[in-house]
């Protein structure tokens, strides 16, 4: 099974990873012989307590994304009332931090937007993606794997 291991940031696991538009969206766009946007290059946060990814929203503006849903969501912050939220088409890799090397890339999966950027990361990895890996954290000895 394909894996890496990184060292802990200070923040937690943290990855290098790309989003992308997803495959229906490039598809459109070489139908209309429309350029396709570049993979975003983000930084990017495992979080085992979010259940779906979400993605700071300047990555997905970059990209010429519009929202394709919206979905309720509860986070620690908002005191048990779910906030409403819009969702978007993507496909993510992951990437293994050595230049060019990339580990996962995704299907299409839904995703939200969150601003992020203040933590110093623009994506979280929820379960949604995580739920494809097996992601063992050594926390005594300062690092983490991912297969999938």
């Amino acid at each position: 099974m394909p894996h890496f291991t990184l060292p802990l940031s200070p923040g937690g696991p943290q990855i290098n990873a790309a989003v992308l538009v997803s495959n229906a969206r490039e598809q459109t766009l070489q139908q209309l012989g429309q350029p396709i946007p570049p993979p975003q290059m983000i930084r990017a946060l495992i979080d085992t307590g979010a259940s779906i990814s979400a993605v700071e929203p300047s990555v997905l503006t970059a990209l010429g994304l519009t929202p394709t849903g919206e979905m309720e969501i509860h986070t620690p912050s908002t005191g048990g009332v779910p906030v409403k939220t819009p969702t978007y088409d993507v496909r993510l890799a992951i990437l293994s931090g050595r230049p060019g090397d990339t580990h996962f890339i995704s299907d299409t999966v839904q995703i939200t937007a969150s601003s992020l950027a203040v933590q110093g990361i623009q994506a979280l990895i929820g379960r949604d993606i995580l739920a494809r890996c097996i992601l063992f954290y050594n926390g005594a000895d300062s690092m983490f794997t991912l297969s999938y």
